[in-house]
Parts: structure tokens; sequence; C-alpha cells
């Protein structure tokens, strides 16, 4: 059997549903192509997503329902391995009950014309002439179907099950390495405590609970929390640490899950990387954690998710109209996104690499120094950059003086998302140059690398 559509995207959760509705409200014939039943698409996150994506989604026209919110945060706390320090970054976001975020952006998928095809598993992409034509599916009931289009959508999570299956001279089909991941567990669970500051999400940096990662504290009111915990993949694939092992040791019996009931519990990869090098081939683009769009750092996904795919459907729609869905008809999308978050993505790469080679001990004194403040901390985050002109030079000079080690990493790392950003201003404009780019760029992140004591990785 065979179906025949503009566009079909694989994987109904957040980034998928949401480029179905906006390409599907412009006309465009779209399935959405999810192996779970349709009520039970639930990802595994922190459900925490800042305030500015929720209005850049307003502004799309659709209208949220309020029961996704569950609560509003104010900022985030951050704490010194030792607890000695806390910082408090301040920033507005919500804490989302993820089912029902799941149920409504499907929801206003299929109200807007799209085809819903759950309990539909993806096989393998179609490969015809160069250009990806849909993919093959194993239905519910054990039948088999072809679902062709015109432009396929990855958005099936940081498996990327559509791209990875692509030869490797699609830039696309880059895999995802375990050192540029974070192997995650968490469980939303009721508390017989009232939680102190609900409105504030809690960061927790330790090696020995979260190696190369952070554990969090994520309250979803005064009596439910969402708390999990990730480790650099790097360190699972060479140690065998497990994320669940480390929650069940140090967390589940913990003071912060005193009277502890699961709501709900799991585990899964979160891409931390820089953006891939392509996200668009022949007929094809991948959106969301298939694209690995997440913040390198922080790890939020939801909003990357949004924006890539609001991004990734104006590319397709401007391509259907030009009869062109080659990489260079799809190509805008490469270049909208990188002006809009992939350079910053790239720089926070930068900053991710060398707070993972820093131990419990320079992490306390260089926090317990405040090497950087608060509002240095946010402009990072924020940016991907720290402006370093004048007095705030020299102030930040005088910091950095009181822990030299920790200094000497801080510095490389600021110099390098400087370099690495230049690199990335200088993104080829087709495909024509991506390979010559892409040498270059691995060549300034194998210098960087070298200097943290970091094996170098290939093209």
């Amino acid at each position: 059997m065979n179906e025949t559509y503009d566009v079909v995207v694989v994987g109904a959760g957040t980034a998928g549903s949401y480029a179905a509705y906006l390409m599907a409200r412009q006309g465009l014939k779209v399935a959405l192509v999810e192996r779970k039943r349709a009520e039970e698409v639930f990802k595994v996150t922190g459900d925490a997503i800042g305030e500015h994506h929720i209005k850049r989604l307003e502004a799309s026209g659709l209208s949220i329902n309020n029961k996704v919110f569950m609560i509003r945060y104010s900022g985030a706390e951050l704490y010194s391995p030792d607890l000695s320090v806390r910082y408090f970054v301040a920033g507005r976001g919500y804490g989302l009950d993820i089912g029902e975020w799941a149920q409504w952006l499907i929801s206003e998928a299929n109200n807007s014309g799209v085809d819903v095809l759950d309990r539909h598993t993806v096989t393998v992409p179609i490969l015809e002439g160069g250009f990806v034509k849909g993919v093959k599916a194993n239905r519910g009931d054990g039948t088999q179907v072809e679902l062709r289009a015109k432009v396929t959508v990855d958005a099936s999570g940081a498996t990327g099950v559509v791209r990875t299956k692509l030869p490797p001279q699609y830039r696309i089909s880059e895999p995802l390495l375990p050192e540029d991941a974070s192997y995650a567990y968490r469980e939303v669970i009721e508390v017989d405590y009232a939680i102190a500051n609900p409105q504030n999400i809690r960061i927790y940096l330790s090696n020995v609970i979260s190696p190369g990662g952070y554990w969090w504290f994520f309250p979803k009111s005064d009596k439910t929390v969402n708390i999990g915990l990730g480790i650099w993949g790097k360190l699972v694939k060479e140690t065998g640490l497990n994320p669940r092992s480390n929650y069940d040791k140090y967390l589940a019996k913990s003071e912060h899950a005193r009277g502890r009931r699961v709501l709900h519990a799991g585990g899964g990869i979160v891409p931390t990387r820089r953006p891939l090098p392509s996200l668009v081939g022949p007929g094809i683009v991948a959106v969301g954690d298939a694209a690995v769009t997440v913040n390198p750092v922080h790890g939020g996904g939801i909003g990357p998710a949004l924006l890539s795919s609001e991004l990734a459907s104006k590319a397709i729609i401007e391509a259907l109209e030009r009869g062109d869905v080659s990489e260079r008809g799809l190509w805008r999308y490469n270049t909208d996104y990188l002006r809009a978050y992939g350079i910053k993505q790239a720089q926070l790469d930068v900053f991710r690499l060398m707070l993972q080679t820093l131990s419990d001990d320079q992490l306390n004194r260089g926090l317990r120094a405040r090497i950087l403040t608060e509002e240095e901390v946010l402009e990072i985050s924020e940016k991907g950059d720290l402006n370093l002109s004048g007095l705030r030079k020299l102030t930040i000079a005088l910091r950095l003086l009181k822990v030299p080690d920790v200094a000497r990493k801080l510095s490389l790392a600021l110099r390098y998302m400087n370099e690495v950003k230049g690199i990335y201003l200088n993104y080829p404009q087709d495909p024509g140059n991506l390979d010559n780019w892409l040498v270059s760029l691995v060549a300034k992140y194998n210098e960087y690398r070298l200097k943290l004591k970091l094996p170098p990785q290939s093209i």
C-alpha cells in the first residue's frame, strides 16, 4: 500500500507536531507518522520552557491550551558540588505537563488537516535518484506501507531514525556520538513536604552524582517535582556508568525525594553538541532532537525544537513553491537556523566541553571565587558569548587570578568560542563549499580539544 503527500513528518513529538501543523496550515498535504499510539506520545524531559519560546509560539497564531502549564518559573538556582555556593540566574519560564503538551500539539496538527498516522514504525527512507522520496513503515497490524513525499522531515528524536540511515556522503547523516550526548534518567514524583520556592528550578553540579553533567530539581507544584540527572555519554561508554543506577543511589532516597510517590519515570539520550554540518539533504530536513538542536550546556530542547520546526517549515514551503527540494533548494534552513540559534549553540558547545573537564574541586573554587557573575552566566547562556571590552575585561582578569587553573580553562573556552563563531559566520551559502568549510571547523575544534586533553574527532 502506498500513500503520497507533499510532506511526511516522522515523529509526533514537539518538533514534528509543530512542523506538521505549520505546513498543513499553509495548504500542504502532510502526514505525521508516529510509532506509538497518538494518545501515548510522551517525551521524557525536564518539562521546562522559557517564556520567550511561548511568546514566539503564540505569535505563530496558536492559541495555547492553559492545561499544558503547571507552574511559572522566575529563574534558576545553580549550586556548587559542595553546596557552599548558590547562584541565582533570573529568567521567566514555565513547567509543562508534558503529556498535555504533546496531546495539544498533536490535536492542533490534526485540526489543521494533518493525517496523523500513529502505530507506524518507520524502518528506512525511500532513496531514489539521490533524493529521499519518503519512508517505509510497518503498521500496527503488521502490514507494510510506503509513505511517499516530496519532502521528508526527520523529527524522530535523538536517534534520528531517518537521517542516520542515509549514506555518509549526505552530511545530514552525521551520527550522534556518545561524547556529544548526555544519558539521562528522571522521575516526576509527589513528595510529603512543601517545596520551598517552587518558582525556581534548581541545578546541582556534581561529578559524583552526575559525572560530566548535572542533576536537577524542577518543581511542578509545591508538592510535585521533576527530579533527575544526566551523565556525560563519554563516561557512560568508557566506564559503564548508568543514570538510573546513580539516581537510585543518590537521589531516590535523598531528602529531596522524601515521601516519594512516583507519578512517571523514564530516561533517554539528550544531544549536547554543535549543530550538524547540514540540517538538509535532497528531499529531507531534520528538526528538534533529530537535528541535535538541544542547548549543549543546560540541555533545554523544547524551545529549540519549536524554533527549528518553524524555520524548516518556511524553507520547505518556499522550496515546494519553487519546485526545488534539492539540498540547494532547502539550504535556506541551514543559514536561517545558524543565524537564529545555531551559532550560539556551537559556542555553547565549546563552553560545554570545558565544563566537562573540570573537577568538583575546580568547580567549587571557581564558583566560590565568582570568576563569572550571575549576570555573566546569563549572558553566556542567552548569547553564547561574553563581551570582554573595557572595565569588564579588567575585573574578570582580577577574579581569574584567584583560581589560575580554572582561569586558564575558562580563558581558553572564551577564546575558542569567539574563534568558532568566526568560522560559523562564514558558513557556506550553498552546498558546494560545505566540505571545505567542515574541514576548517573540525580542525579548530580538534585544536581546542587537544588543549583540553580530549581526543580529536574525525570528519
